[in-house]
């Protein structure tokens, strides 16, 4: 309610050789000038603001005029950061990236002569599917990037060292708690280690599954001629994993998220 009576305190008309002008705020600013030398004119004012607020914020098609408004612009916003997201990756990754948009492209390109509704819905999967993309790129560059020095074979040859001097009777208790204390770091080092490597290989599997998605679509749509139902709800083996793993872009795409997961007007049309 607060934003279409915002948008309808502030609307703006086009004005031949003015451009877009706030004709309400104009208005009123002519009114309180007036007040001046008459204070009926005040009162008049405040009434006729009153019934135009309540008249406009009220009317159906002036707040779908609104959201739509409101839509575009957290559109903008979002799409935005998602080029800047692009922007956060690597040449080769960049370069996967691209490969796999041609490929959207390419798909899109065969659907223009086809049903609207069915273009809609196979567009806005296609999208999801190369946001969904774009995603893993960034958490394989940021769990790469993250304690790269760490090297597991070090690591458990410390281990083993520290577990056999841990062996000898003759330590005293300080230095025994300090070995004992290491020791549990390294282990836990150790563990993270093994679950960088584990993740790495599930977002290597989600990149794969992504990649044969779009090819099947593509394969599927030359053959057939025609557009099918396209798919971006896939299983994935990382499920995206968590927040953390996209360091200090996981704001960003968050808001992302958020806007594409939003049904449009014609989703609910559609369903």
């Amino acid at each position: 309610m607060f934003q279409t009576l915002k948008a309808a305190f502030l609307l703006r008309y086009p004005v031949p050789g003015l451009g877009e002008v706030p004709v309400n705020l104009v208005g009123l600013a002519c009114l309180g000038l007036l007040g001046f030398g008459n204070a009926g004119f005040w009162f008049t004012g405040i009434g006729l603001e009153t019934l135009y607020l309540v008249s406009l914020s009220s009317n159906v098609r002036f707040q779908r005029w609104v959201t739509a408004q409101n839509r575009t612009e957290a559109s903008g916003e979002v799409e935005v950061k998602r080029r800047a997201l692009r922007e956060l990756l690597d040449p080769g990754d960049t370069a996967t990236l691209e490969r796999l948009s041609e490929k959207c492209t390419r798909i899109e390109s065969l659907w223009r002569a086809h049903d609207d509704v069915v273009l809609h819905s196979n567009v806005q999967a296609l999208r999801d599917l190369q946001w969904v993309y774009l995603k893993l790129l960034l958490a394989r560059q940021h769990v790469r990037n993250s304690d790269s020095e760490s090297n597991e074979a070090a690591l458990r040859g410390d281990i083993q060292t520290l577990e056999r001097a841990l062996t000898d009777s003759g330590l005293s208790q300080a230095s025994r708690e300090s070995k004992s204390a290491t020791l549990e770091l390294l282990r836990r080092r150790a563990a993270n280690v093994v679950r960088r490597r584990q993740t790495l290989d599930e977002i290597a599997s989600d990149l794969a599954r992504v990649e044969a998605q779009v090819a099947l679509v593509l394969e599927n749509t030359t053959l057939e001629g025609k557009p099918q139902a396209v798919s971006a709800d896939l299983e994935l083996a990382s499920l995206l994993l968590d927040g953390s793993v996209f360091g200090s872009s996981a704001a960003d795409i968050a808001a992302v998220d958020a806007e594409y997961a939003r049904p449009t007007e014609l989703d609910k049309v559609t369903h």
